[in-house]
This record gives C-alpha cells, sequence and structure tokens, in this order.
C-alpha cells in the first residue's frame, strides 16, 4: 500500500515560552522558539498554542507581512493592533487579521480570573487583505463532519476545516492539485491516512489528492488546513 509522503510533529516536543502571564506551544519555529527541522509548512509559517492568564495581555511583532488567524478554544480573546480597534473574538468565531510587516498585534484576556486557550496561525499570502474578516460556525455544524471555517477564494489562498467527531466516524478532505494539508489535533486522538495523532500532534501531508481520517476517541477535534 503506497503511504502518502508527510511530516509529524509530535505535541510533547513542541517549542514552550512561558511566562508568569501566558504559556505558549509552538508547533513550528516561531519567535525565541527555533528548530532547523520546523520551518514553515507551504504557506503556514507558524501555529501557536497560547494560554493567556486572566486580566492578562501579551504582544507580539510581525516580523514580515502575514495574516493572522486566531481561533479560540476556551474561552473569548480581545485582539486588537495599532491600525485596528480591539475586537473580541469568541469560540465559535475566527478573526483573519493582515499585518504588516514589524506591526505588533495585542492579545488580551477579558476575564480577570479565568485562563483562556486560543490557537493563532500565521500565515504567508500572495494576496494581502486590507481589513480583517471574521468567520462565524455554529457548534453543532462539527459534529462528524469537516466544516469549512475559511474557503479558498479570489484573496484567500487557504482553506481552514474543523471537525469534531464521536470515536469511530470517519471523513475524507479533498485537495487541489499541488496543495499541502497541515493537521492539527486540538482534542482525542485520529488516525489520519495510517498515522496515529494524539492531543496536540501534528502532520504535514503532500503529493496526495485526498486524505482519510478516522477518530479514535470521542469529542475528537482535529484542525485542517489547506495550504
Amino acid at each position: 500500500m503506497k503511504q502518502t509522503p508527510g511530516k509529524i510533529f509530535l505535541g510533547e516536543q513542541r517549542g514552550l515560552t512561558e511566562t508568569a502571564q501566558f504559556r505558549r506551544y509552538s508547533t513550528l519555529s516561531f519567535g525565541p522558539y527555533a528548530d532547523a527541522h520546523k520551518g514553515p509548512v507551504g504557506r503556514l509559517r507558524a501555529l501557536n498554542d497560547e494560554l493567556l492568564a486572566g486580566g492578562q495581555q501579551v504582544s507580539l511583532r510581525a516580523e514580515t507581512a502575514a495574516l493572522l488567524l486566531v481561533l479560540p478554544i476556551t474561552g473569548a480573546v480581545r485582539v486588537s493592533t495599532p491600525q485596528h480597534d480591539p475586537a473580541p473574538v469568541d469560540a465559535g468565531e475566527a478573526l483573519l487579521l493582515p499585518l504588516a510587516a514589524d506591526a505588533e498585534v495585542h492579545f488580551q484576556n477579558p476575564y480577570p480570573a479565568d485562563v483562556i486557550s486560543f490557537l493563532h496561525l500565521w500565515l504567508d499570502t500572495a494576496t494581502p487583505l486590507t481589513a480583517p474578516q471574521r468567520f462565524t460556525f455554529a457548534p453543532e455544524a462539527l459534529d462528524n463532519q469537516l466544516a469549512t471555517i475559511v474557503a479558498a477564494d479570489a484573496r484567500l489562498d487557504f482553506t481552514l476545516q474543523l471537525g469534531r467527531f464521536a470515536g469511530r466516524h470517519e471523513a475524507v478532505c479533498r485537495l487541489a492539485e499541488g496543495a499541502r494539508l497541515f493537521a492539527f489535533v486540538v482534542a482525542g486522538a485520529f488516525e489520519l491516512e495510517g498515522r496515529l495523532l494524539h492531543e496536540k500532534d501534528a502532520l504535514a501531508l503532500w503529493g496526495t489528492a485526498e486524505v482519510e481520517l478516522e477518530a479514535l476517541s470521542n469529542d475528537a477535534l482535529v484542525l485542517l488546513l489547506t495550504v
């Protein structure tokens, strides 16, 4: 049986950047975390899993022009830049924010005592956006299927899908010619193209027209980015 070429990024080997205010796990090289074997995957420059303490704020600077995709996992996060007013992003939403080179972005926890968690993905794009875009989805839209949250179009050259599955449910993701797939297991466990992925593991795949996945636990949540 032919195996799809790919590369696994183990969750337990992610880079960790931590202060009293935040804890950041980086699947790919980002900021002070650098690994020669964890460079960009297609247009995906970085994927970070951020935990931010109650009432705290963390600021990051874009080294080059990029698209920043923010996806809350637990609670809401307030996102702002000098060019954009603070925008709360809740669970069930995704915010896509264009950043110029050297621009600063601020993440703020609106809750005084509760820790929040969110993903922030940094992407290169051939056609920069001029304004933020917000995408919404109902939690039930993810049940036992891959829901398209961000669809590729003339301005956006990537696709974001999310799916939450009960154990042994399957799905298929179809890719355009030459596209790469980057999968990140937010919760639970999956088998994806013959690879076993646990929570916070990631997998990059290329050279295939479709990818099959099967959930190995209940409430298994996966993020698929086609770049």
